[in-house]
């Protein structure tokens, strides 16, 4: 069946994952297409973002680049649908969880960021964490901290993942295929109908939901090794290539 959605990470993915200015040309180029997509001016399925980013954020790009179609935001645990400006959570994330992790935030802003020089907490997100650092060999010692901690918290079971330079922290099971599957049977569509693009061990979860997958260069080996396309080309340049990919190609379905 022909590709009639793609998902979309955005860090390592539209934007460069480190913490610098992004090429204005390429996004200028990437913002055309997708807005021609979703008015199915071009013969490219609609996009929309499937991310770790807060909600804020991703409604911000999700005007931008004229997305129709519900985001998903902080790895899985928040879809967000710009028509009517509505966030909601993962079906599975109760009060008490959110509790949790709010407990959990408190010690790592009083014990673990004091500990790691360099490391800073992530403002703007409900249901999921994100430490970012430039020196990410921290890491290891970072998540053992956040780990030993969770254990004490009654029913907070977490899933705790590096990718370039953030130290994602999600509840275990929540995550970027499992809210794809949701937003599928929601919009009626299936599997074979939808591609994802990632770069991350966060995104390995996307391979599992969408029928085509694809990187950018600068993907992690782990991402590459089960990716049906890999790019030459780094961050957006990399997504560009892959929107020319003619497995995407030859639907408009405007929304």
């Amino acid at each position: 069946m022909p590709i009639r959605l793609i998902l979309a990470d955005i860090d390592g993915c539209i934007s460069p994952e480190a913490s610098c200015a992004w090429d204005g040309t390429l996004f200028e180029e990437f913002a055309r297409l997708s807005r021609a997509a979703s008015a199915g001016d071009v013969d490219l399925p609609p996009l929309t973002l499937c991310t770790g980013r807060p909600q804020p954020y991703v409604e911000a790009l999700m005007k931008i680049l004229d997305i129709r179609y519900p985001a998903i935001c902080e790895a899985g645990a928040v879809i967000y649908r710009l028509a009517d400006n509505r966030s909601q959570f993962a079906p599975e994330i109760t009060v008490q969880m959110i509790q949790g992790l709010h407990r959990l935030r408190d010690y790592i802003v009083a014990e673990v960021l004091p500990a790691f020089p360099g490391l800073v907490y992530q403002f703007g997100k409900e249901a999921q964490m994100s430490l970012f650092t430039e020196k990410p060999e921290c890491f290891d010692d970072v998540a053992a901290k956040v780990k030993a901690h969770a254990a004490t918290i009654p029913g907070l079971k977490l899933s705790i993942t590096p990718s370039h330079y953030y130290l994602n922290i999600d509840f275990e099971g929540v995550t970027k295929g499992a809210a794809i599957r949701r937003l599928l049977d929601e919009l009626g569509l299936e599997r074979s109908e939808a591609a994802g693009i990632g770069d991350t061990m966060g995104d390995i979860s996307i391979r599992d939901a969408v029928a085509f997958f694809a990187c950018p260069e600068n993907a992690v080996p782990a991402i590459k090794e089960v990716a049906d396309y890999v790019s030459p080309y780094a961050d957006i340049r990399g997504v560009l290539d892959i929107l020319a990919r003619p497995e995407l190609n030859g639907v408009r379905t405007p929304v």
